[in-house]
């Protein structure tokens, strides 16, 4: 599928089943992918493709031809239901996708990292970097070619770990071909698939059976919990947009507990993914020192 009003149609589906009773209010939806289009093409219109995939269809006014000797009779339709916040989160996803856009991860706690990088999906071309006390692990991505390396710490090496190293700008070359940055997930979780490709955040979320609602000041909100026979974790997050309708920040907290070691251990846990600077150009130049690894 091409158009955006198509891609909305399309995760309608997925949606549409959980909310007995309900229709899906295409007249704000498709408000919603007219004006994100206008910013992205000017040469797709797919409205009527997204009314035959729901298998519904709207008009402003229905007008009868009067019947002799009767006034004729206009019916206006009601103004649409405001859209679901599940609604909501489909049509930020969709904006956001195929796109590109800098990013920023912050992990909490005291061996929290940062990971700062820049993506773009339709050329699989990007960076993380991610500066730890003894080196910038570095992941670049070139045309969905994925090299690894470390470059020298931005501050003063620790005295435990002065000597002899690593090779500082020496990368390694991974066989195969790559549509996404790895380096801080595996897409697999929420954050991890918000990061490279926002519009994969849903189908992360939909895996987790998350509960999607509004916040008070409009924000998104989501909840879910997983387990497994050691433990089970709590995860609730915010999603806040931007002015365009796309992903601008998704903020995680959670709580975990496992007997994965003969006694119960409790933790708490967040994340901060940043989304921002939607259609950057994005250019990694290659690494001269390289060395392929083998798989």
């Amino acid at each position: 599928m091409n158009t955006l009003d198509e891609r909305l149609a399309n995760r309608l589906h997925d949606i549409v089943d959980g909310e007995p009773g309900s229709v899906p209010p295409v007249g704000a939806l498709l408000e919603r992918g007219r004006r994100a289009r206008r910013r992205r093409t000017t040469t797709l219109v797919g409205a009527t493709c997204a009314l035959l995939a729901l298998g519904v269809a709207t008009a402003a006014t229905v007008a009868t031809t009067p019947a002799p000797g009767r006034p004729g009779v206009t019916a206006e339709a009601s103004p649409p239901e405001p859209a679901s916040p599940a609604i909501r989160l489909v049509s930020a996803l969709t904006a956001s996708e195929n796109i590109s856009y800098r990013m920023r991860l912050i992990n909490s706690g005291p061996q929290g990292l940062t990971y700062e990088g820049a993506f773009d999906p339709r050329t699989a071309t990007g960076y993380v970097r991610v500066a730890q006390d003894d080196s910038v692990m570095t992941e670049l991505l070139i045309n969905g070619t994925r090299y690894e390396g470390a470059e020298p710490p931005r501050g003063k090496l620790p005295a435990d770990k002065d000597g002899p190293g690593e090779t500082y700008g020496r990368y390694g070359q991974y066989p195969g071909r790559y549509d996404r940055l790895s380096l801080y997930g595996d897409g697999n979780s929420v954050l991890g698939a918000a990061a490279p490709d926002p519009a994969a955040l849903f189908t992360a979320l939909k895996s987790a059976n998350a509960t999607i609602s509004e916040n008070p000041d409009g924000t998104l909100h989501f909840g879910y919990t997983t387990s497994d026979k050691v433990g089970s974790t709590t995860t609730s997050g915010d999603v806040t947009l931007d002015r365009d309708g796309r992903i601008a920040k998704v903020a995680l907290t959670g709580s975990w507990q496992t007997t994965a070691k003969g006694r119960l251990d409790k933790g708490t846990f967040s994340s901060t993914l940043e989304l921002f600077d939607y259609g950057v150009t994005v250019t990694v130049k290659r690494p001269t020192d390289v060395v392929k690894v083998k798989k």
